[in-house]
């Protein structure tokens, strides 16, 4: 401004002045964005979508979307765009939920599998029966939460130290009351048997008694 005031201004002092007035301006145009927050979003769902198969499907659904949207936000020309991005792809990550650890249920079907619940009483195996079915659809279902397998597994649990084995004393009696049923059997057809042949024997006694007579 002094310069251009100046009539009798050196063409250096001139050519100063206007260098001095274009960085001026080059200073005012030039905006410094903050891209920090949004690229370390950028790079913690990178790694999400590489292990996608870990997440609850309906929980990571347009997650890839997203990230593409954020990536694109990087050239933004305004704070508030890359902000707003930043805050979009956040909202998501937190959003995404792991799936449940089903190890623990899994043995535990294993272990009742192997059992042979024909040993049991009928009345302590149900249970176990039932909630082995619903055991194994939770293992089918993907959205399935942590709460609910833990709460699965001790139920299962639960049946399984309920169960009442069929008794030694019991089968014992059981088999005594066979035998004594076959033995008791076995005596009224030997009776019956004696019984014939003795009103046989008398009535072979009358005839020879009859034609002795005559």
């Amino acid at each position: 401004k002094s310069a251009a005031a100046n009539d009798n201004a050196t063409t250096s002092e001139v050519t100063q002045a206007i260098t001095d007035l274009a960085s001026a301006i080059a200073g005012l145009e030039t905006i410094t964005l903050d891209t920090s927050a949004l690229e370390h979003e950028i790079e913690l769902v990178t790694e999400m979508v590489e292990n996608i198969a870990n997440y609850v499907p309906s929980t990571v659904e347009g997650l890839q979307d997203k990230l593409n949207e954020a990536k694109a936000a990087l050239e933004a020309t305004t704070q508030e765009e890359i902000d707003a991005a930043t805050k979009t792809l956040r909202e998501a990550r937190l959003t995404a939920r792991t799936k449940a650890d089903v190890s623990a249920l899994e043995e535990l079907i294993a272990y009742v599998n192997s059992l042979d619940l024909s040993a049991y009483t009928s009345a302590s195996a149900q249970p176990v029966i039932q909630d082995l079915a619903r055991a194994k659809a939770m293992l089918m279902n993907a959205e399935v939460t942590q709460e609910e397998v833990n709460d699965m597994v001790e139920t299962l649990q639960a049946s399984v130290d309920s169960l009442v084995e069929v008794s030694a004393e019991s089968t014992t009696t059981a088999g005594n009351e066979n035998a004594d049923t076959t033995n008791t059997a076995a005596a009224v057809q030997t009776g019956l048997f004696a019984g014939v042949l003795a009103i046989a024997a008398c009535a072979l006694f009358v005839i020879r008694r009859r034609k002795m007579s005559e």
